[in-house]
């Protein structure tokens, strides 16, 4: 199990990115199966729809871009739930390597550009 960083400063969002992260480590466990990847996929539009609703309040300027990255990452995992082995042995764990890395640059990236903006605005 890989260690769950602190994302932010935040605490709804530092919250659910340790959910997410705390799904994608599920996934790379011996045993994982579609329900997880089913979970991450439920966890994340949940996420990213909670984030989005709190831009548009603030009139976030980066709003549009976020929203694509958001929408990348939902390809992604419904790619790969959609048209992947998901049953087959490694794929859960590949799966999981891949969506992390791909998390974590969102977050240590884009969503520290979010956090900034929330952190100025005085509403958390």
């Amino acid at each position: 199990m890989s260690t769950i960083p602190k994302t932010s400063d935040i605490l709804w969002q530092d919250t659910q990115h340790r959910a997410l992260f705390e799904t994608l480590d599920m996934m790379a466990r011996p045993g994982a199966g579609r329900e997880v990847l089913q979970r991450l996929q439920d966890y994340v539009n949940t996420h990213f729809a909670l984030e989005e609703e709190y831009m548009r309040a603030l009139g976030y300027p980066g709003l549009e871009e976020h929203i694509r990255a958001h929408r990348r990452f939902q390809r992604e995992v419904d790619s790969l739930f959609h048209s992947h082995g998901p049953d087959a042995p490694d794929f859960l764990p590949a799966a999981s390597t891949f969506l992390t890395e791909w998390f974590l640059r969102h977050v240590m990236g884009i969503d520290k550009e979010l956090e900034a903006f929330i952190l100025e605005s005085g509403i958390k």
